[in-house]
Parts: C-alpha cells; sequence; structure tokens
C-alpha cells in the first residue's frame, strides 16, 4: 500500500474529513522556498536512496518532469522517493486533516483490497474495492435513515408495529411474557452488536451496537453506526443511557463475546459500567434442547429450523469488519448499509425466540427438542419441581440417563415407589446406578437383606460392591 493510501486510511480512521488533494500537491505545498523537502535544512546532506549510474535515462531528477508516477527532484541531490516521504509525514504530523482524494481503481494496488475471511467470496472482495464515489458522514445517515448524534456516530431509531412478521413469528409476540425466562411487563432489551473482529482484546471494537425494546404496542429499534474510531466514547455514552432502561438483557453468544467486549471498551474510554441487569444468552438453551441433533447451534441454523426463516441478499457476519473497513478507507457505504440490515435481523431474531423457545419447553418431543436439556434448563431457571413435571410428562421419551435423573427427584420427594419403578427396568438392563438404588432400598426401606443382597452381587466388581455384599451376607448369618 502507498503512502497516501495509509494517510487516507488514518484519517478516515481518526474521523477527519478528506480534503481533495493528491500526494503530488502535498509535496509541492511542503516544499521551501530553496526547493528542499520540508525537514531538510539548506545545503544539508541527505543522501540518495537510488543509485543516479542506474538511471536509463540518464537523469537525475532535476528536469522538472515527473516519471513514473514521482515527485520532482529537488536540486539538492535529493532523491524523489525520499522528498514524498518527508513531505507525506511531516504533513502527516503536523496537520492529520488534509486527505488525498479517494484512490481510482487504477492507483490502488491489489494489495489495497482488504482479502475475504471467513465464508467471503470473491464477489464480496471486489464489491469491497475503492470503486464508486466517497460518502460522507451525512449522507451515510441520510441512506440508512438516521441522523448524527456526535460528529461520528449516527443513530437510527425506528417504531416497527407488532404485526411486522420475522419467519412464521410476529414482532408483537416479543411484547409479552416469554416463561422460563423473563415474565410479562419486564423490560427487556434485545442487543447485538458488529465489531471489527472476533479475537476479542483490546484492537476489537464494536463500530455497530443494536438494542431493541418494547414501546407501547410495537417495538423500537435502536442502531449506533459508530463512522470513525473517535466516535467511541459518545456512542458508549449514548448507548449506556438507553441500557439503563433494561431490566433483562438478552443476546445469542452475549455472555461470552458481546456483553464482555462493551465493558472493555467502556474501561479503554474510562467509563464506567451502567447498573447490572440480569441477562439471558440463548446461545445456552439452543444447546441445550437441540445440540444433539442439529450440525450446530448458530443463529443462522435457529433461523431456519426453529423460526422459519430465510434470509436473503444478507451479508456475513465475518464480513462485518471489512464493510466497515471499506467505509474508512474508501468512502464506500454500500457493504455498511447490509451490515445495518444484518444487525436488525439478528435483534428481530432474539426478540421472536424467547418466545419460540418457551413453546418448545411446553412439549420438547413435539419439537422434536431433547427432554432431558429441557429439564436441565428449567431447573437451572425454575428449581427441581419443575424440572420433575417436565420430565414425569416426557417419562416415556426420556433416555435412561433422565429416567435416573426422574428416580432420584422421586426419592428426594419421599415417593420411593415412583423411583423404584423406574429403577427396576434399568436394573435389569444392568445400569450400575439403579442396581445399587435397589439394593439400598431392600435393605434401609424394605429391610430385606436377601432381596437386597441379590442386587448387591450384580454390582460391578468393586470394593464398596465388595463391602456391601460382606455386610448383608452377616445380617443374614445372625438373623
Amino acid at each position: 500500500m502507498s503512502l497516501s493510501d495509509r494517510l487516507n486510511t488514518l484519517r478516515r480512521q481518526a474521523g477527519v474529513t478528506p480534503e481533495r488533494r493528491n500526494a503530488d500537491e502535498v509535496v509541492r505545498d511542503g516544499a521551501g522556498p530553496s526547493g528542499t523537502a520540508p525537514g531538510a535544512e539548506s545545503g544539508q546532506e541527505t543522501g540518495s536512496l537510488t543509485d543516479p549510474s542506474a538511471d536509463p535515462e540518464g537523469t537525475s531528477g532535476n528536469d522538472g518532469s515527473v516519471r513514473e508516477g514521482r515527485a520532482p527532484a529537488t536540486g539538492q541531490g535529493e532523491s524523489p522517493q525520499r522528498a514524498r516521504a518527508l513531505a507525506e509525514l511531516r504533513e502527516r504530523i503536523r496537520r492529520m486533516g488534509a486527505a488525498p482524494k479517494p484512490p481510482s481503481p487504477q492507483d490502488a494496488p491489489p494489495s489495497a483490497v482488504p482479502p475475504a475471511v471467513g465464508k467471503a467470496n470473491s464477489a464480496t472482495a471486489l464489491a469491497m474495492s475503492p470503486n464508486g464515489p466517497a460518502v460522507s458522514v451525512d449522507e451515510l445517515a441520510e441512506r440508512l435513515g438516521g441522523s448524527r448524534i456526535g460528529e461520528h456516530v449516527i443513530l437510527l431509531d425506528r417504531e416497527l408495529p407488532p404485526g411486522r412478521e420475522h419467519g412464521r413469528l410476529a414482532l408483537g409476540e416479543a411484547l409479552g411474557a416469554a416463561w422460563p425466562f423473563w415474565e410479562a411487563g419486564e423490560r427487556v432489551g434485545f442487543i447485538d452488536t458488529e465489531t471489527t473482529g472476533l479475537a476479542g482484546g483490546a484492537g476489537t471494537v464494536a463500530f455497530l451496537v443494536g438494542l431493541a425494546t418494547p414501546s407501547g404496542e410495537g417495538l423500537r429499534l435502536r442502531q449506533w453506526l459508530m463512522t470513525a474510531f473517535a466516535g467511541e466514547g459518545a456512542m458508549l455514552e449514548s448507548v449506556d443511557a438507553a441500557l439503563a432502561g433494561c431490566e433483562r438483557l438478552v443476546s445469542y453468544n452475549g455472555k461470552t463475546f458481546d456483553l464482555p467486549l462493551l465493558r472493555d471498551r467502556r474501561r479503554m474510554q474510562r467509563r464506567n459500567d451502567p447498573a447490572d441487569s440480569a441477562h439471558t444468552d440463548f446461545l445456552h438453551p439452543v444447546r441445550a434442547l437441540y445440540g444433539h441433533a442439529w450440525p450446530d447451534c448458530r443463529l443462522r441454523t435457529v433461523e431456519e429450523r426453529l423460526l422459519g426463516l430465510q434470509r436473503t441478499d444478507d451479508l456475513p457476519g465475518a464480513d462485518a469488519p471489512w464493510a466497515w473497513q471499506a467505509y474508512l478507507r474508501f468512502g464506500r457505504a454500500d457493504l455498511l448499509q447490509r451490515v445495518v440490515r444484518h444487525n436488525a435481523d439478528d435483534i428481530f431474531s432474539l426478540a421472536v425466540l424467547g418466545p419460540a423457545l418457551a413453546g418448545v419447553l411446553a412439549d420438547p418431543p413435539a419439537q422434536l427438542a431433547s427432554p432431558e436439556g429441557a429439564a436441565r434448563l428449567l431447573h437451572r431457571l425454575r428449581g427441581p419441581v419443575e424440572a420433575r413435571r417436565l420430565l414425569q410428562q416426557c417419562e416415556q421419551r426420556l433416555n435412561p440417563a433422565g429416567r435416573l435423573w426422574l428416580a432420584r427427584e422421586w426419592r428426594r420427594a419421599g415417593v420411593r415407589e415412583r423411583a423404584v419403578a423406574l429403577w427396576q427396568p434399568l436394573a435389569e438392563q444392568g445400569h450400575p446406578e439403579a442396581i445399587e438404588a435397589l439394593a439400598k432400598y431392600h435393605e434401609h426401606q424394605r429391610r430385606d437383606p436377601a432381596t437386597a443382597l441379590e442386587w448387591a452381587r450384580r454390582l460391578p466388581d468393586a470394593p464398596d460392591a465388595h463391602a456391601r455384599c460382606a455386610r448383608l451376607q452377616r445380617r443374614l448369618a445372625g438373623s
């Protein structure tokens, strides 16, 4: 990448409005009256980076012409390359505001096109080239239907009707309760971010934050788009003000990625965290319910299999960092508009996923979900009583581990006859836990050491099993 390209990128990242000046103009404007490059005193020997004897034309650069795109020589033995480098570096330090015009496709070398990552294809990489006119922040805000709330921050604020469909469900479904995740009337916020990378750490920044909250009869969607790194502080301030009105945040993998990233960025900006709120990360319920059956638990898979949603013309999330870089470097806005739509679709999916998962928990087998996973989820969210109710409801569909779990729940509840009915067939199939449970039951509850010994002798060869058998044999011998 040329120096002008690098300087252009740095200025856009800093949020400085580019000026339409090219590199040669910067060199000519920065040259002193004696023709020396800025930073080089008159008469100072600067040396040459090239051998004059290697010049096939036999010129030293003093003919006032520009060859091979080089700046004119300075007349002091200065090489054109060194003069250009000194001039542009001086401009970079002194001004940081005079940027060359966005490079044309002929000016941009192949390395100027960001490499595609993840599943990005060649068409996406081509679209990220500097073709097309640069778009200012005001023009970008107008295209997105938003407004500037700071020098480098755009806010999109929309009210969505409850009847708007998203897959098989309507957004109005998110306005009520989604038991067991949240109750009716709870102030819920659905949050998702688009970032400059997925690795995390100090170098990863959230350049787009989306938040949807119930508003009257519909859903209010706010999206904060940062158009330069200098806008991060203002964006976080506005986002945190909106988060203060949420009692619960709902995300997808936000427990591991989105919320820790926002926390770290606040600390980098020396901002305090907002008040703690409850958090529901839907990735974990989806894994508990469908991790055994689906090839993966990505949000896209959830949309297709559970919500009945097929996205069209969606920009993959892995391409979001390059779309933002395309705007910073070249002023390209088309891909950034697709990132904003992608973020909105993610948030809409979060909003309707709560009611969808609540329906799955009402009857897991009918939704091809794991009853055991549903019971674990209910046990964590609502306690053992609800977990036992669901296990009992799905008893005929439980695997051996699920039936053993239900038997333990009956034993804890003091309903041992129900537990024995579950242990008996499992013990006959050779499950050690069921065999040991029956041996204990006949020894301590039924006071029947002979039957207890029969079951104890079926236990796997282990010291505890030997000790149990020896104790029961002594009791039988002494009776």
